[in-house]
């Protein structure tokens, strides 16, 4: 560390004593409060001072404790025999006041002892003298203090990059104490204080070390037990650094095996810091030198300073490290898994990709390297799928922040790297630890043999529902005929029989159609011929041709309809097949004289939906809800409604006849025009509720 150049205090002092014409001369202080006795300046004149000096350093110690500077000043002096070159001195010793815990203390070696007038002569000095030293002592511990900011910081800005144990070691040796330590160390906790579990009994680990006889990295994972050390770990806990100024100190605080260690280094003196902060002990700093008191309060403040900042590195060193492994164990599990799956952080623009794994990889043929790291639409450009497709993935995922609540749920078609068509299914839904949202994940799962056999049976139920119908139409036809051309003729009971076969022939006929439609949907294989059309026409339309079904009920319905919604494209005809399954749903189940409404209206903003309504719905999209004065739907029912040939308790009661494939139908035709359609259970609405929305171009 930088010293007060002490040339200014030598020259003063020698010019006041230079008419005693000493052979040499020191100015040493006493610290009371550490009782350490050190020499501030010292004649560099003399061939043998450092001896002399020694034997004063002995000689001066005895009656410190009493010394005082206040008059009357005391005079200590004794004979040195052959003391500077050869021949015998008189040794003079006067204190003087520096500060309340320091006392100055000027040594004269002159060849014979001094006169009464030259001591009243420098007595008469001490006061300039305890002034200079201090204000020699002051500027030098400011040196020391900036010499030592500036070696923290050094040392803070060197462990930026890489703060690990070794690293942190040799940076403290480099930088700190330069050539006066022999040996340090970094030491991290471990283990469990449970009693219950000894084999796991608390530790300190070596993971860093440097030595001045055996290099760096000795003893490197060398675990050292604590069950031993309570009253150290304590004081540790306490006052952040325990120094042993002494051999004696450190031998009576370890035990043997760690004394041989310590004796193997030649370590004198010993200075222990603890890293830890109000929660959590982390581990600690050895710093030993090859001399006693090594260690000065400043040396020990800087140490201090320095640990509070090493306690941060660490935390970031085993932060990074849980990082880490956590990301490795993250990925190991993800690859394990043969869906496609991406996890995405709650910035950038639709999210920032964390991770993805193996199987994404290669479902979508995206290069391992610039996977992760970038928006969730840039990694959505990286994957090979058709542009219609990445257009609509990205106004899909786009439109939901990464911490929104919704699920979301899709299907796509593609070719594959093979060359062969594949049907993707994706899902998406945010990630949560306790409430906090930590981002999203999508899954990608290819579904081509579930869509491969939901075909193939579409395939024979189409067949077989074809081979069913054609019988089925002659039945039917012939049935009509002998209606038409008998005229009333045909006796009563015959004609009965044949209204009958009549009825029955078109209600299987009906039954087979719904079948066929349901399959084909399931199996993506049905067809929309998609125009332009103005919704609120469309669900006039319906009303208008179910009037006398309602009428017949004594019942109203009730249409409000927003006349400047925009256009959307949909097949026509199968939205009148929606709506038409709808109204006589709410017609059938709602009581005689009943009122049904009917509402449309523009929906962009989620918050606008009811708390029943699904995730995932495209937006902006027209909101049809058609409502009737019926029981209405139970909580448990609402969903399993739309299950082909469910049919709910109430309905069995009543014998409404039916066979539960209408919602079954209206929930594809829906779905394919990707919109969506749910119903609101009692307790949200009175009576039965369907709502489904369509989206706008």
């Amino acid at each position: 560390m930088t010293t007060f150049d002490p040339s200014t205090l030598h020259d003063t002092i020698r010019d006041s004593i230079a008419q005693l014409a000493p052979r040499a001369f020191c100015v040493m202080i006493w610290e009371k409060p550490s009782a350490r006795l050190r020499v501030i300046v010292q004649d560099p004149d003399c061939e043998e001072r450092d001896a002399i000096f020694k034997r004063i350093e002995w000689w001066i110690r005895t009656p410190l404790d009493e010394i005082s500077a206040q008059p009357p000043v005391p005079i200590f002096t004794t004979v040195l025999p052959e003391g500077c070159c050869g021949n015998e001195c008189i040794i003079t010793a006067m204190p003087f006041d520096v500060s309340a815990d320091v006392v100055g203390i000027l040594v004269l070696v002159t060849p014979k002892p001094i006169r009464a007038r030259g001591i009243n002569q420098i007595v008469a000095q001490r006061r300039m003298f305890g002034t200079l030293l201090a204000y020699h002592l002051e500027v030098t511990a400011l040196a020391d203090l900036l010499d030592s900011t500036q070696a923290v910081l050094r040392t803070a800005r060197d462990l930026v990059d890489n703060p690990s144990p070794q690293t942190i070691v040799e940076t403290l040796r480099q930088n700190l104490f330069k050539g006066r330590i022999s040996s340090c160390a970094m030491l991290l906790f471990g283990g469990s204080s449970d009693k219950a579990r000894p084999e796991q009994r608390p530790y300190v680990e070596i993971q860093g070390t440097w030595s001045r006889r055996m290099g760096s990295r000795v003893g490197v994972g060398v675990r050292l037990y604590l069950s031993d050390y309570p009253a150290l770990l304590e004081r540790l806990a306490d006052q952040q650094i325990v120094y042993f100024p002494t051999t004696q100190s450190i031998r009576e605080q370890f035990d043997p095996l760690v004394n041989g260690l310590l004796k193997i280094e030649r370590v004198r003196s010993l200075a222990l810091i603890a890293l830890k902060d109000r929660t959590q002990n982390l581990g600690l700093l050895s710093v030993a030198a090859d001399k006693p008191n090594a260690f000065q309060p400043t040396d020990l403040e800087q140490l201090r300073l320095l640990g509070e900042y090493m306690t941060l590195s660490t935390y970031a060193q085993l932060a990074a490290k849980r990082q880490v492994q956590q990301e490795q164990h993250l990925t190991a599990m993800l690859n394990a898994v043969h869906d496609g799956v991406v996890m995405v952080l709650p910035f950038g623009k639709g999210g920032h990709v964390f991770i993805t794994n193996r199987h994404f990889k290669m479902m979508f043929e995206v290069p391992d390297e610039g996977a992760e790291g970038i928006s969730l639409i840039d990694l959505l450009h990286k994957m090979r799928i058709p542009e219609t497709i990445r257009q609509e993935l990205q106004t899909i995922w786009l439109g939901i922040p990464p911490r929104a609540p919704n699920i979301l749920r899709g299907e796509f078609h593609m070719v594959n790297r093979e060359g062969q068509p594949s049907d993707i299914e994706w899902y998406s839904a945010p990630v949560y630890q306790e409430e906090r949202s930590l981002g999203r994940v999508y899954t990608f799962h290819d579904v081509t043999p579930e869509r491969t056999a939901q075909r193939l049976r579409a395939a024979f139920l189409s067949r077989v529902s074809h081979e069913l119908r054609t019988p089925l139409t002659s039945i039917r036809g012939f049935a009509e005929f002998i209606l038409e051309a008998t005229g009333d003729s045909l006796p009563a009971l015959a004609r009965e029989y044949t209204e009958i076969i009549l009825n029955s022939a078109r209600h299987l006929n009906n039954l087979f159609t719904d079948m066929i439609e349901i399959t084909r949907a399931d199996a993506g294989e049905l067809k929309l011929s998609k125009a332009e059309a103005h919704l609120p026409d469309l669900i006039i339309s319906a009303v208008a041709r179910l009037e006398l079904h309602y009428r017949s009920r004594e019942q109203q319905v009730v249409m409000e309809l927003d006349d400047d919604l925009p256009h959307v494209d949909v097949d026509v005809d199968k939205i009148n097949q929606v709506l038409t399954n709808l109204l006589s749903n709410a017609i059938k189940y709602s009581p005689e004289g009943g009122k049904i409404r009917v509402t449309t209206r523009l929906v962009t903003l989620a918050d606008e939906f009811p708390p029943s309504a699904p995730s995932g719905i495209l937006l902006p999209a027209l909101l049809v809800t058609i409502r009737d004065q019926g029981k209405g739907l139970g909580r448990d029912e609402v969903e399993q409604v739309f299950l082909p040939f469910y049919r709910t308790e109430d309905v069995k009661k009543q014998r409404i006849e039916g066979v539960g494939l209408g919602l079954a139908v209206t929930r594809s035709i829906i779905e394919i025009h990707r919109g969506k359609i749910w119903a609101a259970p009692r307790g949200e609405v009175r009576g039965g509720c369907f709502m489904f929305t369509l989206p706008t171009p």
